[in-house]
C-alpha cells in the first residue's frame, strides 16, 4: 500500500514538472492581446442624444453613422446615412435616407428612427436637446415638449424639418450624436436605461461587453480586430501604459510629460485642436468697461502662454483669434493681434482709456474648475497694470448676467456646434454681455442664411473682426486633446468634432 501511494506521488510530481515548462512555453508563444486597446474616462453615458464628454463622443461615431460624417483631414462634412440634404430655403430641410441600412439587431432603419429620437431628445432634456433648440432653433422644439411641430415623417425613408430661421450649416450639424438614430422598438418602449447600458446602433462596431472596467467594440463585418476601451481616467497611468506597449492608444497625457513626448514616442503623437475657447467677456452695462481701448489694455496685459503652460497644464493653445483652430474650413490665424502680451502696449492703452480704478472682479462659476486660472489672470492683471484685480466666484453666474449684478469681467465657455467659422461666433451674441452690435449681429445672420456654407465665410470673417475691434469678449485659450500610441498600432487619427476615429485602427501583424 505504502508502495502504490509512493508510485502515485512519485508520477504527480512528474507530472507537475513535465506541465510547467508546457505551460510557461504556451504562454512565451502566446500572441498579444488581438485586440486593440484605447485608454480614455469612463463616458458619463452611451445614450447618443446625451452624449457629454469626449469618451462618449468617440464611442459614439463608432458605434452609429450618422446622417453626415467629417472627413478627418478637411473638416468638411459629407453624406453617411444621410442619401441626400436638401433645402430650397436653407429653413425647411428634407432628409433621405440611404435605402437597406440596419441597425446591428437587424432592424431597419427608417426615417422614423431619426425623427423619433431627435423627439426624445428634445422631451427628456438631454445634453443634445441644445442643439435642437438653441442652435438648429427646430419649429416648436422646447425642451419637455411631447412633439416636435418641426419633424415630419414623409414616409419610410424621408422626414422633413422645419427651421425657424435659415442656416446653411444645418447638414453639418447632423453629424453630433444628438441626431443619431434609435430603434423604434426602443422609442416606444423608452427604456433609456437599458438601452444606455448596452446600446443599439447602426454604425461599423457593435458593443459586445461592458463592464466598469471597459466596453468591448466589435466590427460588425466581421473582419479586423476588436476595440477594447479601458476606464483609465487617470492620464498618467495612461501614457506609461502606451510607452511600455500595454495600451495601445492613450488619449491624454499627463502635464508633466508634455515636454517629453515627442522624444519618447517619436512621431507617435498627434495634438487635436479642438472647438472650444475660454473668454473673458464684458458686461455691456458696465460703463467703466465700455472702452475698446480699457478692453484692448485688459487683453494685451494677460500672458497666455504663462497661463496654458502653467495653471492649464499644456492642455490648452493660447488664442489668437474668436474662431477655434479646430474649426476646419475657415478658421484663421493671428486675427486678434491685441491677444499678444505686450506689457508696454497694455500700459500706454490704459493710459489713453483714462485708467480705471476700484475693485476689477473677475467673475466665474464656482464649480466649473476655472480657479486656478483665474487666480493667475487676476495676478498678471495686478502685477502688469496694477489694477485691483480680484477673483470672484459665484454660484450660479447666468442668474447673476440675467439680474445685471455682474461688474466686472466674466468668464464664457463656447463650443462650436459644427465645423463653421459662424458657428462659433453665433453663441458670443448670446453670451450675456449686452453686446449690440449691430453689425456683427447682421453679418453672422447673413453668414447664416448664405445659399451655401461657402459664402458664410466672408461674412464671418467680417463679424470676427468687428467683433475684435469692441471687444466685448477677449479670446483667451482654445482646448486641445493630446494622443500618444504604441508600436504596434496604426491609423490613429482625430478630429475635433469625431474624436479619435476608431474605426480607422489598426495593428501590424
Amino acid at each position: 500500500m505504502k508502495s502504490s501511494t509512493r508510485t502515485a506521488a512519485l508520477v504527480t510530481g512528474a507530472v507537475v514538472v513535465l506541465l510547467a515548462p508546457v505551460a510557461a512555453l504556451k504562454a512565451w508563444s502566446e500572441p498579444a492581446d488581438p485586440r486593440i486597446s484605447v485608454g480614455a474616462p469612463a463616458p458619463a453615458t452611451l445614450l447618443p442624444g446625451d452624449v457629454r464628454d469626449t469618451a462618449g463622443r468617440m464611442i459614439a461615431n463608432a458605434v452609429w453613422t450618422g446622417l453626415v460624417s467629417y472627413d478627418p483631414r478637411t473638416g468638411a462634412p459629407a453624406n453617411a446615412a444621410a442619401a441626400s440634404i436638401t433645402s430650397p430655403d436653407r429653413r425647411v430641410w428634407t432628409i433621405r435616407l440611404r435605402p437597406g441600412a440596419t441597425f446591428q439587431d437587424g432592424s431597419r432603419v427608417t426615417s422614423r428612427s431619426f425623427a423619433g429620437a431627435w423627439t426624445a431628445v428634445v422631451r427628456e432634456g438631454w445634453a443634445g436637446a441644445r442643439l435642437l433648440t438653441e442652435v438648429a432653433h427646430v419649429k416648436g422644439a422646447r425642451r419637455g415638449a411631447d412633439e416636435v411641430p418641426g419633424i415630419e415623417v414623409e414616409d419610410e425613408l424621408t422626414f422633413e424639418v422645419t427651421l425657424d430661421r435659415p442656416l446653411n450649416g444645418f447638414p453639418a450639424l447632423l453629424g453630433d450624436p444628438a441626431f443619431f438614430p434609435v430603434p423604434e422598438s426602443v422609442l416606444e418602449s423608452r427604456d433609456w436605461a437599458s438601452y444606455g447600458r448596452k446600446p443599439v446602433g447602426n454604425g461599423p462596431f457593435r458593443v459586445a461587453s461592458r463592464n466598469a472596467r471597459e466596453i468591448v467594440l466589435e466590427r460588425r463585418s466581421g473582419d479586423g480586430r476588436p476595440v477594447v476601451v479601458k476606464a483609465m481616467p487617470d492620464a498618467l497611468a495612461q501614457y506609461r501604459a502606451a510607452a511600455a506597449g500595454e495600451l495601445d492608444v492613450a488619449t491624454r497625457v499627463p502635464p508633466a510629460r508634455h515636454e517629453s513626448m515627442e522624444a519618447e514616442f517619436g512621431d507617435r503623437h498627434l495634438t487635436v485642436p479642438g472647438r472650444e475657447v475660454t473668454h473673458l467677456a464684458f458686461p455691456g452695462w458696465e460703463e467703466r468697461l465700455a472702452s475698446p481701448t480699457l478692453r484692448h489694455a485688459l487683453s494685451m496685459a494677460i500672458d497666455r502662454s504663462a497661463v496654458t503652460e502653467g495653471p492649464l497644464g499644456h492642455q490648452y493653445s493660447p488664442a489668437d483669434a474668436l474662431v477655434a483652430p479646430g474649426i476646419r474650413p475657415g478658421s484663421r490665424e493671428g486675427q486678434c493681434r491685441h491677444c499678444v502680451h505686450d506689457t508696454k502696449a497694455a500700459v500706454a492703452a490704459l493710459a489713453d482709456a483714462g485708467g480705471l480704478t476700484g475693485p476689477l472682479n473677475l467673475w466665474y462659476e464656482a464649480d466649473r474648475g476655472d480657479d486656478a486660472w483665474v487666480k493667475a489672470v487676476a495676478a498678471q492683471l495686478r502685477g502688469e497694470l496694477k489694477l485691483d484685480a480680484r477673483p470672484h466666484p459665484v454660484t450660479g453666474l447666468r442668474k447673476a448676467l440675467d439680474d445685471r449684478e455682474v461688474d466686472g469681467p466674466f468668464v464664457v465657455h463656447t463650443t462650436a456646434a459644427y465645423p463653421a467659422p459662424v458657428a462659433a461666433l453665433a453663441p458670443l451674441l448670446e453670451a450675456g454681455t449686452g453686446f449690440d452690435g449691430e453689425d456683427a449681429r447682421g453679418l453672422v445672420a447673413e453668414a447664416e442664411g448664405a445659399g451655401d456654407p461657402g459664402e458664410g465665410v466672408i461674412p464671418a470673417r467680417l463679424a470676427e473682426s468687428d467683433m475684435l475691434r469692441a471687444m466685448p469678449l477677449m479670446p483667451l485659450w482654445s482646448h486641445h486633446d493630446h494622443l500618444v500610441w504604441s508600436e504596434r498600432v496604426r491609423g490613429v487619427t482625430a478630429d475635433a468634432f469625431t474624436g479619435l476615429r476608431l474605426d480607422a485602427l489598426n495593428v501590424e501583424d
